[in-house]
């Protein structure tokens, strides 16, 4: 995979462009990269400003391509001179009345011996354009924001397959909630979580996790040209954009610290909406909806229409209750559950698989039937509606608690924490992927058990001193109600050397979170290895003079 990434940038794009290579180049072998590569070339049509050529062409011939300028001698500078001519003859006529009055000879440029001279019009400089020509479509700002998340996307899948691990989208309905509030949303783009090892899980398109997020900007400017952020300018800013990473990296760390707990489906004594009518508090009145015709207090009924209702109420009431006697008659079939529960008889046929509904007519079933389920008002039928086909509209009037936040194909897990009965010390390490125009760094954020449970509560856990004895020297002076955050240096994807370098860095990470899954043989062999290593280093290295 790094030699496949050592392949330069130009002839990487003539492959995945199916162009023949440049002269005296062999065709590269592309695989494992192949999509890294496609969306790389895609970005490089507004950042790869290395082959951007600037130059200057006039203004109409780069209006109306090969045509030429007009000429400096037009028909304006060839009319000026007549004009001069009448200025000068009116100018003469005026010094030869005044001096005929006086008696004195006019005198005129002929007369002194001046030739007359045509005014010359000068040739002035045409308007010049600068003209664009090279490799990119546009700016970096006219990108489609999702190029850069495929570019990132695809370098993360060339190291997460050889880790059984996979991408996923983020669920809409996370949120980083802190006590009673919950944040918005999107703090990241996408997620890498493991697939779980039964075939059934996985088939069911079921991930554990999670294990690195990825979060991409849209924008591309975080400063005005000044520095400076207005009140009104539209710059989001580096400490705000700063803290959207903070936020992405709390939000995943709560999603890890989910592991062993279900979330309640029973509404809370804080959601009143789930238990509570919202209608003011009133008695509740007939809708104007078919379907709520049965209901009692409907004040439009007539006195007959109602004895008609009743009387229909009642002898379906009847029929019910000959249908239950006659099903709990069989007295042999019956379990101690049912003569225990006989105040409250349940209906054999209730607890049948409800069959397919079959058309009026057919198997000498009539249409009678569906009329028993007719009713009229005012002498006017009105249509039954099951509630099976009821409309959205009366969907509304059900009370139900809100939906659970979190998704239901992930099975929380923190992967790559060690276990406090081992000697964990309740450290979680968070990473995340950070990528701003063409550029990706690596974030890790250090947060404590104790932090995220304030978060949640307000309160914070209890730990025990034993864990504490075996903390590190590292993690015995970090304080729990700080985070940590360390970030890397900036890779450009554009540099073979630096997106090498960060995916070897990417690659390093899934090995560190993954290592549970490796058995403990393997570490005893790397560890004779390195061991080995060093001993052929020590003989054959140069040894320190002694004087």
């Amino acid at each position: 995979m790094l030699a496949e990434l050592e392949v330069d940038n130009e002839d990487a794009y003539r492959e995945i462009l199916r162009m023949p290579p440049l002269e005296g180049r062999k065709k590269p072998r592309i695989a494992y990269s192949r999509n890294f590569f496609a969306s790389l070339e895609d970005m490089s049509r507004y950042w790869d400003d290395s082959k951007d050529h600037y130059y200057e062409v006039e203004a109409n011939e780069a209006e109306h391509g090969g045509s030429k300028p007009p000429l400096p001698q037009s028909r304006q500078p060839a009319e000026q001179p007549n004009r001069h001519e009448r200025m000068e003859v009116q100018a003469s006529a005026q010094p030869s009345q005044n001096a005929s009055v006086n008696g004195n000879s006019a005198i005129t440029p002929e007369s002194a011996g001046i030739p007359n001279v045509d005014a010359v019009a000068l040739p002035t400089r045409p308007k010049m354009k600068q003209v664009y020509k090279g490799h990119r479509f546009g700016n970096g700002e006219q990108m489609n924001p999702g190029t850069r998340v495929a570019a990132v996307r695809n370098l993360l899948k060339m190291a997460s397959h050889k880790f059984n691990c996979r991408d996923y989208e983020v669920s809409p309905k996370e949120r980083l909630r802190i006590r009673n509030i919950n944040l918005p949303s999107t703090y990241y783009s996408f997620c890498i979580a493991r697939i779980p090892g039964e075939v059934k899980l996985a088939r069911a398109r079921m991930v554990e996790g999670p294990l690195i997020a990825v979060h991409s900007r849209n924008e591309v400017r975080f400063k005005s040209r000044d520095g400076l952020l207005g009140p009104t300018s539209d710059f989001v800013g580096e400490k705000y954009d700063l803290f959207r990473e903070v936020a992405g990296m709390l939000m995943l760390a709560q999603q890890r610290a989910r592991e062993g707990r279900e979330l309640s489906k029973e509404p809370g004594e804080h959601q009143w909406w789930a238990v509570k009518a919202r209608w003011g508090g009133g008695e509740p009145k007939w809708g104007h909806l078919p379907h709520e015709v049965f209901e009692d207090d409907d004040p439009t009924w007539s006195p007959q229409e109602r004895e008609l209702q009743m009387e229909k109420r009642r002898k379906e009431e009847e029929e019910r209750i000959k249908s239950e006697a006659a099903a709990s008659a069989d007295l042999n079939n019956l379990k101690p559950e049912d003569l225990m529960s006989q105040s409250q008889p349940v209906s054999s046929a209730s607890l049948e698989r409800p069959k397919k509904k079959k058309k009026s007519g057919e198997n000498g079933i009539s249409s009678s039937s569906s009329n028993n389920k007719a009713e009229y008002r005012d002498g006017k039928r009105v249509v039954y509606t099951q509630p099976i086909r009821r409309k959205w509209y009366q969907e509304w009037t059900k009370i139900r608690p809100n939906g659970p936040t979190w998704d239901e194909k992930i099975i929380y897990k923190r992967i790559g924490i060690q276990d406090p009965q081992k000697g964990g010390s309740g450290w979680d390490d968070i990473y995340m992927l950070s990528a701003v125009n063409h550029h990706v760094c690596i974030l890790r954020l250090s947060v404590h058990d104790n932090y995220l449970a304030w978060l949640e509560s307000g309160k914070t856990q209890e730990q025990r001193s034993e864990t504490r004895s075996k903390d590190t020297a590292d993690e015995a002076t970090k304080q729990e109600h700080i985070l940590y955050l360390s970030r890397s240096r900036w890779y450009d994807l554009f540099d073979i050397q630096q997106r090498k370098e960060l995916f070897v860095g990417i690659w390093r990470i899934l090995c560190w979170l993954n290592r549970d899954g490796v058995p403990p043989e393997e570490y005893e062999k790397m560890e004779q290895r390195r061991r080995r290593k060093e001993e052929q280093d020590k003989d054959s290295g140069d040894h320190h003079m002694e004087i």
